[in-house]
């Protein structure tokens, strides 16, 4: 069979590899997507029953029309579950989600889908991957018929690896890694760790503390997997009952479990769903990290196993999540729990994918570290450090699973199990940790440039879809400028994901429906972010003097230059005094009276002669007051000529009134943009 002929090809039909594709599709390029189950959506159609973001202002562009639609589809059949009240991310069924997501893929021109496709090598041509060679999965799990001969390949000019093992970036000869770094300074938590729970330990260790035996050493081991199991509660609680599982799975061993409640109401009554884990439509996700459905095991092995050889790993991933369920309706006296039965109906309502947590990690042109997520290494304390080829944030906390099934005597937990909540802030995944080195026309944004630590942040999926987004577009940008990602022009790539209503920068309080998004968007990627606890930006407030030149300064790049010290009202301990000193040694250089200074030799004479004491005079600067519209026009349309900008100076009416915060980029933005071409 003749190999079939794409711009761009993405591996995997999870949220980020759709998002890749419809981007990709939406920019005008001819796009094939490969998956290896019967339906899209990844673990969001498996088991993982929301977006993982703290908060929904994390989420934008394409992961927003998928909300949208998740939103509609209950209103249309009158679903009013309070769980849509409770949780602050969106929650959903696995097929609603699986239909949404083929739903937007098919109303997207130019995206052909293949679904049962298993990529099982690739043909290179130097450092260009020339195709991509899949067959036609065996089962709905995505296994392969060792029988089978039958290879079909797909050329492309730009690949996308979207998928959790990065089996095509590997194949490609892409540099990895696969387990975990050492403790650093720019990692304190690295390394074998092991940290106590939420409670006050038997011996008197408060919680959130990292405990004795955290050597920090390196290893080969990564976070567990699990295989999470959508149920219910049914009526019929008898030994006979129809969703009761008739015998234990292969290997079953009931030391291995625990099931106990989540918690106990005042009352006494146990809970063993909170609302974590209860979905809507009365299910329940069976999900227990510790002694439950999580395993280590062959976790690493299924990595780095050919799809052709991993049906028996995958198998025991199951088998290990059914013996739970077995253990639970048996001996943890839960008879009524039982699979869902109006889920997975091909496969006997089991999903049909393992959650593979952590596979290979790429090594990028950067790599992403704890210290470029915890905002307390190299941030503010708010914030996690910027970076200037920002295209995608995220706000979850630096999460790992166990890296070993068995937790040693006087632990909580097993070795690498960490949810530090105390360091989650707003952060940006840089461009360049999508770029695998070796490898001309591949871009990774599943398995993306990251520390073990740093990806417990990155891997969940609100950041997968907004990196599959910006690696779409940037594959279309290279098919049409004919040149690898790698030459992308970051702020053309920035520019359009920004259009499109991507977040760069997080803000609690733009949402990209707000009329200045990309205008805020484009300054705080210059730097204009406020010091604020809360990360908000405070669009509609009124701009001071002090916002104003700071922001003159940050967003046009404008080197720091302080010669003397020139302003009342500001002392050199201000924070604005070193962006009104630049501005006024811009004004002396340009030969432009910006801050009005021929007006301080203009005074009453009779003034002047009955002062006290000769004085050097001081330009007056009030560095809280609000600047009126009028006076930030004639204020910029000064600095325009300083800079020798063609600015448009518009004319504003006196009572137009304050001049806002979000106004305020707008017309940085068209500063920025009158700057000549040499400039």
């Amino acid at each position: 069979m003749n190999d079939a002929l794409v711009d761009v090809l993405v591996i995997a039909g999870n949220p980020g590899g759709c998002a890749a594709a419809i981007a990709a599709a939406r920019s005008g390029a001819s796009v094939m997507l490969l998956e290896a189950t019967p339906v899209l959506g990844g673990m969001n159609a498996n088991g993982t029953f929301g977006f993982d973001c703290a908060t929904p202002q994390a989420l934008s562009g394409i992961a927003e029309e998928v909300a949208a639609r998740v939103k509609a589809h209950y209103a249309r059949i009158g679903l009013e579950d309070p769980l849509f009240t409770k949780r602050a991310d969106l929650v959903w069924e696995s097929h609603v989600l699986a239909a949404v997501w083929l739903e937007l893929a098919k109303e997207t021109a130019g995206l052909r889908i293949e679904l049962g496709a298993v990529p099982v090598g690739v043909r290179m041509n130097g450092q260009r991957i020339e195709a991509v060679q899949w067959q036609h999965a065996c089962d709905p799990m995505g296994n392969l018929d060792p029988a089978d001969e039958g290879v079909e390949s797909v050329q492309a000019r730009i690949v996308i690896d979207a998928s959790y093992e990065a089996d095509v970036t590997a194949w490609s000869g892409a540099p990895f890694r696969i387990g975990r770094e050492a403790r650093s300074a720019d990692e304190p938590h690295a390394g074998k760790i092991f940290v106590s729970g939420s409670k006050l330990s038997d011996d008197g260790v408060l919680p959130h503390s990292v405990l004795a035996g955290s050597s920090g050493e390196s290893d080969d081991a990564i976070m567990a997997f699990a295989y999470r199991l959508h149920c219910r509660l049914y009526a019929d609680r008898s030994p006979g009952a129809k969703h009761r599982l008739r015998s234990p799975p292969p290997g079953y061993d009931p030391t291995v479990y625990r099931w106990e409640p989540a918690k106990t109401l005042p009352d006494g009554t146990p809970v063993y769903f909170d609302t974590l884990y209860v979905l809507v439509n009365g299910k329940y996700l069976l999900n227990r990290m510790v002694r439950g459905n999580n395993l280590v095991g062959p976790n690493r092995a299924y990595v780095l196993t050919h799809p052709r050889e991993r049906a028996p790993l995958r198998q025991r991933f199951v088998d290990h999540a059914l013996g739970y369920l077995y253990f639970v309706q048996t001996e943890g006296g839960m008879p009524e729990l039982g699979l869902a039965d109006d889920e997975f109906l091909d496969n006997g309502h089991l999903p049909y994918q393992i959650y593979v947590r952590e596979g290979r990690r790429i090594v990028g042109r950067h790599g992403l570290s704890e210290a470029d997520i915890n905002p307390f290494i190299r941030g503010d304390g708010f914030r996690a450090p910027p970076h200037a080829d920002a295209i995608a944030i995220g706000d979850w906390a630096i999460e790992s699973q166990g890296c070993a099934d068995e937790v040693p005597p006087g632990y909580s937990y097993p070795d690498g199990y960490m949810i530090n909540r105390v360091a989650r802030a707003p952060f940006q995944v840089p461009y360049r940790c999508l770029l695998p080195q070796g490898v001309d026309n591949l871009l990774t944004c599943g398995a993306i440039s990251a520390t073990h630590v740093a990806f417990g942040a990155t891997r969940v999926e609100a950041v997968r879809i907004q990196s599959g987004i910006a690696a779409g577009v940037a594959a279309a940008m290279a098919v049409q400028g004919d040149c690898p990602p790698s030459s992308v022009p970051v702020e053309a790539l920035q520019t359009e994901i920004i259009r499109r209503g991507g977040k760069l920068t997080y803000f609690a309080d733009v949402p990209s429906d707000h009329p200045h998004f990309a205008a805020i968007q484009w300054a705080a990627l210059r730097g204009l972010v406020p010091h604020d606890p809360d990360w908000y930006f405070h669009p509609d407030h009124p701009a001071s003097w002090a916002d104003f030149a700071q922001s003159i300064v940050t967003t046009q790049a404008l080197p720091v230059s302080v010669t003397g010290a020139h302003f009342e009202g500001i002392t050199r301990r201000h924070p604005c005094f070193r962006f009104v000193e630049t501005l006024y040694d811009l004004s002396t250089r340009a030969g432009v009276d910006l801050f009005e200074v021929a007006k301080l030799h203009d005074e009453d004479p009779m003034q002047e002669f009955l002062r006290l004491e000769p004085r050097f005079k001081l330009l007056p600067f009030h560095p809280e007051r609000a600047v009126s519209l009028a006076e930030a026009h004639k204020f910029l349309g000064l600095v325009a000529v300083a800079l020798e900008r063609s600015y448009e100076l518009a004319l504003v009416p006196p009572d137009a009134g304050f001049l806002t915060r979000a106004a305020m980029c707008e017309m940085l933005k068209g500063l920025w943009a009158a700057r000549p071409a040499w400039g």
